[in-house]
C-alpha cells in the first residue's frame, strides 16, 4: 500500500471515529471551503469577461450613435452647401461608421442564442454521470442597458434602449457534490460565452445531496425564442 493511500484510509478512519455531530460539522466545513474556492476559482473571472464584453458594446455603440448624429449634421449641411470638403468628412465619419458596426457585429457574434444554451445543459448533463436533472426553469429575460443621454437638439433625454438581455437558468440536480464540480468544470471549458452565477448546494444524505445552480448567458433576444 502506497504512503498516499495509508494516509487516506487513516484519515477515513479518523472520520469515522468522530461523533455524529462532529462529522456532519465537517462535512458542512468542507462544503463551504470547497463552495469559497468554487467561486474564485470559475465564478469571478467569468463575471469579470461578462463586464468586459458589455463595456465595449457599450462603448462601440455610443461611438457609433455620436457618429449617426455628426453624419446626420453634415448630410443637413451637404444639401444646403455641397463642397468638397464635406463631403470628404461626410465620407471619412461613413467609413468610421462602417468599421463600428463591423465591431459591434463581431462582438456580439461572441453571445451564444437562449436556445442553444439550454440545449447545451441538457446534452451535458446527459452525459454526466452521477447527476440526476430534478428540474429546470427559465428565468425572466433582464434588459441590460447602457449610457443614454439626450438627443441632440432635443428637450428630453430619450427613452433608454437595452443593448442586451441577460437569460438566466436555473437547474436543480442531484448527485455528489464533486460530480456537480465536474459538471461546471465541462460546462466553462467547453463554452466561455456560458456563466454561472450562483451554486447552492445542500449536502442532505451525505454523499449525496442537491444542487441548485444558476447559468447566465448575454443575447440581442428579448424572449426565450425557440425554446
Amino acid at each position: 500500500m502506497s504512503k498516499l493511500s495509508e494516509q487516506l484510509a487513516a484519515g477515513a478512519a479518523w472520520y469515522n471515529e468522530r461523533p455524529v455531530r462532529e462529522r456532519g460539522l465537517i462535512a458542512v466545513t468542507l462544503c463551504v471551503l470547497v463552495l469559497v474556492l468554487g467561486w474564485e476559482l470559475f465564478v469571478a473571472p467569468v463575471e469579470a469577461q461578462k463586464q468586459q464584453l458589455n463595456n465595449r458594446i457599450q462603448t462601440l455603440s455610443a461611438n457609433r450613435d455620436n457618429l449617426l448624429s455628426q453624419q446626420q449634421t453634415l448630410s443637413s449641411q451637404l444639401e444646403r452647401d455641397p463642397s468638397a470638403e464635406l463631403r470628404e468628412r461626410l465620407a471619412a465619419r461613413q467609413n468610421r461608421l462602417e468599421r463600428l458596426d463591423q465591431q459591434i457585429t463581431e462582438t456580439t457574434g461572441q453571445l451564444i442564442a437562449p436556445r442553444d444554451m439550454v440545449a447545451l445543459l441538457r446534452n451535458m448533463l446527459a452525459a454526466q454521470q452521477g447527476l440526476t436533472l430534478e428540474s429546470l426553469s427559465l428565468l425572466a429575460p433582464q434588459p441590460v442597458y447602457g449610457e443614454q443621454g439626450a438627443a441632440p437638439g432635443d428637450g428630453e433625454a430619450r427613452a433608454p434602449e437595452p443593448l442586451l438581455y441577460a437569460h438566466d437558468v436555473e437547474l436543480t440536480i442531484s448527485g455528489g457534490y464533486l460530480n456537480v464540480l465536474n459538471y461546471l468544470e465541462r460546462l466553462e471549458s467547453m463554452d466561455d460565452r456560458i456563466g454561472w452565477l450562483q451554486l447552492i448546494y445542500d449536502a442532505g444524505s451525505w454523499p449525496k445531496g442537491e444542487a441548485r445552480i444558476r447559468v447566465r448567458t448575454l443575447s440581442l433576444e428579448a424572449a426565450w425564442l425557440g425554446v
